[in-house]
């Protein structure tokens, strides 16, 4: 965990020129809200890797799976509906699930074929192309099998599709994911929707603070053109790991 109050003063630390009031009057509500672009931003580097020294995703290696394991969702519940019976697609809705789904880690179902019923079947873990589907469906290496327990799926919109060869029934869909972080907040203005603001701690490992207001950082020097501070962060962040 870290302390908005920590993020907010290193913030100001961090902008402000020596002994000047230069750039510091910017609105704290102004400051949350860069905080917690950030911080979703800051997530999206973690999993694909982009802007990163390795240039690597989530399980390239420990750390980056520590750094963000405390959002990963173990495996929930969804039902599965029959959605287009030519290609033998079920799909879920991924809106269902509490809390609020954000990217995509692992997934199995449950199917029944004949007497064999709630058999396992293990699904790809990396999300199928739309458009390899047909290659996927048709080729004896790559289509869903019962026997094999293999299967795979692909992902529109809100909505997780998986595929069978026809000849077993999925029912459940048990899928793990990457949670949308709780939002950084603090006590002392009034929301968009008009509620009062609360004072709520960014969930991040403590560790990850540095990087969180090193984007943060240069997200508020750009509005108030500070350019030595948008260099500063900038190198900073390219350095990061």
């Amino acid at each position: 965990m870290i302390p908005v109050d920590s993020l907010l003063y290193k913030i100001d630390q961090k902008l402000n020129k020596l002994s000047t009031n230069e750039h510091q009057q910017i609105p704290l509500e102004d400051k949350i809200l860069a905080l917690n672009e950030a911080q979703i931003k800051l997530i999206k580097q973690k999993v694909d890797g982009q802007s990163t020294v390795s240039g690597l995703g989530l399980d390239a290696f420990k750390k980056r799976y520590e750094d963000l394991q405390k959002l990963v969702v173990n495996y929930k519940d969804l039902p599965l509906t029959l959605k287009n019976p030519k290609l033998n697609q079920y799909a879920a809705d991924l809106s269902l699930l509490t809390p609020k789904y954000m990217f995509y880690v692992d997934s199995y179902v449950i199917a029944t074929k004949g007497l064999c019923v709630d058999r396992q079947i293990w699904i790809n873990k990396d999300l199928s192309k739309h458009g390899d589907l047909s290659l996927l469906l048709n080729n004896d290496n790559y289509k869903p099998s019962f026997e094999y327990q293999e299967t795979f799926n692909s992902l529109s919109s809100n909505e997780m599709s998986i595929y069978t060869d026809g000849t077993f029934t999925p029912s459940k869909l048990w899928v793990s994911y990457m949670r949308y972080p709780v939002y950084i907040d603090k006590v002392g203005y009034v929301r968009f929707d008009g509620t009062a603001s609360i004072t709520t701690n960014c969930e991040l490992e403590e560790y990850l603070e540095d990087e969180l207001l090193d984007l943060t950082v240069q997200n508020l020097a750009m509005y108030t053109e500070n350019q030595s501070a948008v260099q500063m962060a900038a190198y900073r962040i390219q350095t990061n790991e």
